[in-house]
């Protein structure tokens, strides 16, 4: 049998499989494996023909070399139910674990203290090739990163496969006639130039690119763990970017890329973690987004636009149900591993998330909106977070020393000297002179597991 290149200096574009795949003649070989023998005898591990899979697991299980512990259950998931008996029986040899699923393997992993085989990114990128031949530009031999690649997995989907939505037409509040009142939107407001996007829009596309107020934008929303989060996009030179999905998670958090340098971000921290971006330590900047119902932007923003259905519609080649809660039912039930787990709050449990000065803290949304107005220190800072229990909107601002209470609605307050204050997108105005105080851009909505999974070392608002 012809014995071939796993690991190419010039990978083979488009042929992954062809690469990847191709089985070597069994031999004796040291208990050290190249990485060269490492790899190959996992993809003969992955063969259809259960001879060659049998030899393959021989040779692994002899060598003990846990360093391709990873790279094993990476091949795990890219091979079919019933060729996994033996990739099972290798990797319990080699961790003294016992499981049967996918996910039990990943969070194993995430978890574990493992060295991972040299020139691991490369086989990652010959795995995902088999995927999307585009991947080859995201994982490449010496890409920088800032994150454990081995909890990098796929969502089942390649790059782009979930359409962002970009530059989609707008329309003025009084058009948005599909809108109903009680429906939830981002909504976003800077320099007079308020926006809404519906949420039933983002559960589909999960990523929009915009320019709102002479700012371009990115919207990235996680659905798994429910993190909706605005940036600035554009690069240190100042020019805009545009950022689409991956297709790749990591600790069920969406990695999204830029079209530009193809570097992975995390959704949640905004942070550059695999790629040029990452080598240069870039990070996006948060701006102040409200998760709230239509009815009470609208009312605040008379003059906002929301995206155009027609447009919206047009900007996929799927034909999503855009009603309102349809991506969630079709979703429900789907999980990614996380191995940073927490049983204090109920999984999903949605939180208001922040993180000032290096101190995490989640506050539970249904006290949050139930108590209307929670005063606070936070890594040093004090803040206020200001919640409508109808909308079940929440904006959090520097307190500035003060105690506030609720006067006229939710979008007025008045201090403990009766001076009065006004909530707005931006900052908490006082109605004379002095400083307006400042919203916490950093701010948002949460499931409780996709918070937690970032920062294990999270306070929890007891109310």
């Amino acid at each position: 049998m012809r014995k071939t290149t796993l690991l190419p200096s010039r990978p083979c574009l488009g042929l992954a499989l062809v690469c990847a795949l191709a089985l070597v003649p069994r031999q004796a070989r040291a208990a050290e494996l190249t990485p060269q023998e490492g790899y190959t005898l996992i993809a003969n591990l992955m063969s259809e023909n259960k001879d060659d899979r049998r030899a393959a697991a021989d040779e692994l299980i002899a060598a003990d070399d846990v360093t391709l512990v990873p790279a094993l259950v990476d091949a795990y998931f890219y091979t079919p139910l019933l060729h996994r008996p033996e990739m099972t029986e290798v990797l319990t040899a080699l961790t003294g674990e016992e499981h049967d699923s996918y996910y039990d393997w990943v969070e194993y992993v995430g978890g574990a203290d493992i060295d991972v085989k040299d020139r691991y990114i490369e086989w990652k990128q010959l795995l995902l090739r088999r995927r999307d031949a585009e991947y080859e530009k995201v994982f490449y031999a010496g890409a920088p990163h800032k994150i454990r690649l081995e909890e990098i997995v796929s969502g089942g989907v390649p790059l782009d496969g979930i359409p962002s939505l970009d530059d989609v037409p707008l329309v003025p509040a009084k058009k948005a006639k599909y809108l109903k009142n009680d429906e939830l939107v981002f909504g976003v407001e800077i320099d007079g130039d308020s926006r809404a996007y519906p949420h039933r829009f983002l559960s589909w596309h999960e990523m929009l690119n915009d320019v709102v107020g002479g700012q371009p934008v990115t919207l990235s929303y996680c659905t798994l763990c429910g993190s909706g989060i605005l940036y600035a996009a554009q690069s240190p030179s100042g020019e805009r970017r545009t950022f689409g999905t991956s297709g790749l998670l990591y600790r069920s958090n969406k990695l999204m890329y830029d079209r530009d340098t193809y570097s992975l971000w995390s959704n949640i921290t905004g942070e550059a973690v695999v790629g040029r971006a990452a080598g240069e330590n870039q990070r996006l900047r948060v701006l102040p987004m409200t998760l709230t119902t239509w009815e009470e932007w609208r009312s605040q923003h008379p003059d906002t636009t929301a995206l155009d259905i027609d447009g919206v519609r047009k900007a996929s080649p799927f034909a999503f149900d855009y009603v309102p809660g349809a991506a969630d039912e079709a979703r429900k039930g789907v999980e990614f591993p996380v191995w940073q787990k927490s049983d204090r709050l109920e999984r999903n449990a949605e939180v208001f998330a922040l993180d000032l000065n290096g101190a995490p803290k989640a506050y539970p949304v249904e006290k949050v909106t139930a108590a209307g107005l929670v005063h606070d220190e936070l890594g040093g800072v004090g803040i206020v977070l200001v919640a409508n229990p109808d909308s079940g909107a929440i904006r959090a601002y520097q307190s500035g020393g003060h105690t506030f209470e609720k006067a006229d609605g939710d979008f007025q307050l008045v201090d403990e000297t009766g001076a009065e204050w006004t909530v707005t997108e931006a900052a908490l105005e006082p109605a004379g002179d002095g400083p307006s105080l400042p919203r916490l851009a950093h701010g948002h909505i949460a499931y409780w597991f996709g918070w937690y999974g970032f920062h294990p070392q999270t306070e929890v608002w007891e109310g």
